[in-house]
């Protein structure tokens, strides 16, 4: 039987979907193209803005004109309950039942039920990280790792802490045997991911792990070319751990932090745990200790009573900060949070201009970012060959190209980049 998936949301959703199609693959069932004719079709969703669920529920129906049978798993389905008339949908499953897909299916298709199959567990109620199964080989070059799941910073804008529940750390030995397999498969970068991977180990009473030692610990295993890692909580990011994590050389020096807002105001209403001076702190540090960072993060525009002048401290920050790439997301009102019920919702079409003034300011600081990187040597992980190039990423994450002729696909090469092209960089091989 032929299953299609199609996946929306962060690189943990990337991660369980390349999960569930390991388990239908083990079980004997072929992986086609979500846009072809399947007998299944798996909608892996997200449900962070509006944005999100709308698309979650385009795609159902997309899936639904198909013929297949339709199942939306995930934090869409986590967030609806099992007596909503939802439809488009043949199965919904909860974020735990992703580990139990290929049963919950096949039990379906015994039972050739007409009404809609709903398995989703109470979120919250799980203490602790479950899953039975692991990556063993990688499709990609760079693969994601997740390394813990759920978040207990419950940000007044943000529905995630309800649809993943608390924080739940996987096991060190469980992170480093799946590196391990997925380095002797051939992936040569793991990206290092969860839904709040700063929290790790606050769970684990009878350890004192935290992400730092995670980073270590990956470091060793041997065949490994590079650690990233995926968005991160400012707050885990001082001073003492900054000088650890510098020490460790195959950490890439890109940091995706979870900025949201640069006024102090703004902050507090969203109930982050940091000031912009913590930011400025933070960066500086870094730069400190690391060579040449880059820094990527998310920006929350129109959020409940932003005025003129919080956005323009935004904006203020983001320059100071100089950001490498910024994410702009225009504030969701999202339900059970307690943005969603506070006076002073911001009017769309504000919300829509900063937007495009973030994204602008965020386009100039990149290619600011990047023309900077001019001359310099440095070196990618080749991920891809196409049209006599090949393609990989900085170490500070800058996609490049260099024309060659030799296969160089998954090997780590010195370059010397040249220009600015569209998203990337053009470079030529430094002759050894």
């Amino acid at each position: 039987m032929k299953i299609a998936f199609f996946t929306l949301g962060c690189k943990v959703n990337q991660y369980e979907t390349d999960l569930m199609m390991k388990k239908f693959v083990d079980a004997g069932y072929d992986i086609c193209d979500f846009k072809e004719k399947a007998d299944i079709y798996v909608i892996n969703s997200c449900s962070v803005t509006n944005l999100s669920t709308r698309k979650t529920r385009q795609y159902l129906s997309r899936a639904k004109k198909m013929n297949g049978i339709v199942v939306l798993a995930g934090c869409y389905a986590q967030e609806i309950s099992e007596d909503e008339k939802l439809q488009n949908v043949d199965i919904i499953i909860g974020n735990q039942e992703k580990n139990d897909i290929v049963q919950i299916v096949e039990e379906y298709m015994k039972k050739n039920a007409k009404k809609v199959e709903y398995k989703v567990s109470k979120i919250g109620e799980i203490k602790r990280f479950i899953q039975e199964d692991s990556l063993k080989s990688g499709r990609e070059i760079r693969e994601s790792i997740k390394i813990e799941d759920g978040c207990n910073n419950f940000c007044s804008y943000c529905i995630i802490p309800y649809v993943r529940g608390r924080v739940r750390s996987r096991s060190l030995e469980e992170i480093i045997t799946e590196v391990k397999s997925l380095v002797k498969s051939g992936v040569g970068e793991v990206v290092l991911v969860g839904i709040e991977i700063a929290s790790y180990g606050k769970d684990l009473n009878d350890t004192n792990l935290t992400l730092i030692d995670v980073i270590e610990e990956v470091s060793k295993v041997e065949g490994l070319k590079r650690i990233r890692l995926g968005s991160i909580e400012p707050r885990v990011l001082t001073e003492e751990n900054i000088i650890r994590m510098s020490k460790v050389k195959i950490l890439c020096p890109h940091f995706h932090i979870s900025v949201q807002s640069l006024d102090n105001a703004v902050l507090k209403r969203m109930n982050r745990k940091y000031t912009r001076e913590d930011i400025f702190n933070i960066t500086g540090n870094i730069r400190k200790y690391f060579n040449d960072p880059a820094f990527t993060c998310d920006i929350i525009v129109g959020f409940p009573g932003e005025t003129d002048e919080e956005f323009k401290n935004t904006i203020e920050g983001v320059k100071r900060v100089d950001f490498y790439e910024v994410h702009a997301f225009k504030y969701s009102k999202r339900k059970w949070t307690v943005a969603a019920k506070m006076e002073n919702q911001v009017d769309g079409n504000v919300a829509q201009a900063r937007s495009e003034e973030l994204i602008a300011l965020a386009e100039k600081l990149k290619n600011k970012y990047m023309t900077n990187q001019i001359s310099k040597k440095t070196n990618i992980l080749v991920e891809s060959q196409s049209n006599g190039y090949a393609h990989g990423y900085t170490p500070n994450y800058i996609m490049t190209k260099v024309k060659t002729n030799e296969c160089l696909i998954g090997k780590e090469i010195e370059v010397i980049l040249e220009k600015v092209e569209d998203e990337g960089m053009s470079a030529t091989i430094v002759e050894k």
